[in-house]
């Protein structure tokens, strides 16, 4: 069967063999569609396992699949070919497409066999845990993983491993309105538009560039002034002081641990681990893997340490079963007042950057969610791949202020429901 596709100069490579291909950009590209044609074309021409992923998919329409079948149901030669199901598209030699989220099917995702060809969209928003458990899953001999996305922030996981990371196995391409000959005027009028009344704006959404304008960054200010003062730094680890920790739990979702200690005055933030479709136990035994002189408290923990699984068992008393020692915190009233809690605190810790690198990380991309409706940012920070660590900071922030409450500016905004609620742990 034979299909004629047209594929836009800037895309022409896609055909050749890379390990990695990364398309990204501002809007109006074609870097979807592109993708799309580009699979099933590979899929008609052997038979292929396609798996099409993206961070969060809660259900099929979150996917691409309804992109594909828009495209098969408007193109005669794809439309004898495949056979649109309800969460699949079948071939007729036997190629099929696959759908999945990243972030909720670890699991999954590593006993996902055989495939061909990975396709991740929207990938700006894809953390580096979910990298680092997609891409060895994706081992088959001249196997592909084929990466979209908008540029957000130059800080994200996607980001600095194929643009700022980039080597001789992956074909990189940026792209934009430019390179798409089937651009629409409607959309070129829109653009044009924009051009003229926001640069900036512009400059993110059609030129593909970093969107400065919305930052809302949480704590960026915090981490660069702890860089210009040298407190990222390669910290020494002081075994004559006591080691804690502070979690935030992923029920389905990733678990992120900070180790600190207090060493006279100043607050080390000696190391930072994250991981994600683990069980309690795994983390147990990071914990006593490492060197470390731990306090008679182990693990400050939040307060849905204290519920109960299915089992009635609580990760607290899990942990407590396991050797370590550990301590709920009180629920949050305001995530207001840890926030401001933590930049406190940041103004007297310094961070181990090697140990502490991706939970750095994620502290300095921590941002506000933008409300294009209201054009403003909203109340709470938005839930992406940096929430885990910034959360566990948080409570390492009121763990540390419990623990050597004097060296804080400020009271602790939590201090008064502390003394006035029971703890919850054992």
């Amino acid at each position: 069967m034979q299909i004629d596709v047209e594929i836009p100069k800037a895309f022409i490579d896609i055909f050749k063999p890379y390990r990695y291909k990364v398309y990204y950009g501002g809007r109006g590209g074609g870097k979807s569609h592109v993708i799309a044609r580009y699979l099933l074309i590979s899929g008609m021409k052997e038979k292929s396992r396609f798996l099409c992923a993206r961070e969060l998919q809660g259900s099929i329409q979150d996917s691409v699949h309804k992109l594909l079948s828009d495209i098969i149901v408007n193109d005669k030669g794809f439309s004898k070919f495949y056979t649109i199901q309800k969460a699949t598209i079948i071939g007729l030699n036997g190629t099929e497409f696959l759908f999945k989220g990243l972030k909720h099917n670890i699991t999954e995702i590593k006993s996902t066999e055989g495939v061909d060809k990975c396709w991740i969209e929207e990938a700006e928003k894809v953390s580096s845990t979910s990298w680092e458990t997609l891409i060895p899953t994706i081992r088959k001999e001249s196997s592909e993983i084929i990466v979209s996305f908008n540029t957000k922030n130059t800080t994200d996981p996607t980001y600095e491993r194929f643009i700022k990371n980039k080597d001789d196995t992956m074909l990189v391409k940026k792209v934009s309105w430019r390179d798409n000959p089937f651009f629409p005027e409607v959309l070129n009028r829109e653009r044009l538009k924009l051009e003229q009344v926001d640069p900036d704006a512009y400059a993110h959404i059609w030129e593909g560039e970093a969107d400065m304008r919305r930052n809302g960054a949480v704590y960026a200010k915090q981490i660069n002034q702890a860089r210009t003062e040298g407190r990222v730094t390669n910290v020494p680890y002081d075994p004559s002081c006591e080691v804690f920790t502070a979690w935030d739990l992923g029920f389905g979702d990733t678990t992120a641990i900070w180790w600190l200690q207090y060493v006279g005055r100043e607050l080390r933030w000696i190391d930072f681990y994250e991981n994600a479709g683990e069980q309690l136990q795994h983390y147990v035994d990071v914990l006593k893997s490492k060197p470390y002189n731990y306090s008679s408290i182990m693990a400050e923990l939040p307060h849905d340490g204290a519920h109960g699984n299915i089992r009635g068992e609580s990760v607290s008393i899990q942990l407590n079963s396991m050797g370590i020692k550990n301590r709920v915190l009180p629920r949050e009233q305001d995530i207001t007042a840890g926030i401001e809690l933590v930049r406190q605190t940041l103004q007297y810790s310094v961070f181990d950057q090697g140990k502490c690198s991706q939970g750095i990380k994620a502290l300095e991309s921590y941002h506000y969610e933008w409300d294009d409706v209201r054009q403003s940012f909203k109340k709470s920070p938005l839930h992406d791949w940096s929430s885990n660590a910034a959360d566990a900071a948080r409570y390492a922030s009121r763990a540390a202020s419990m623990r050597k409450g004097g060296l804080m500016k400020r009271d602790d905004p939590f201090k008064k429901d502390y003394f006035r609620s029971s703890w919850m742990g054992t």
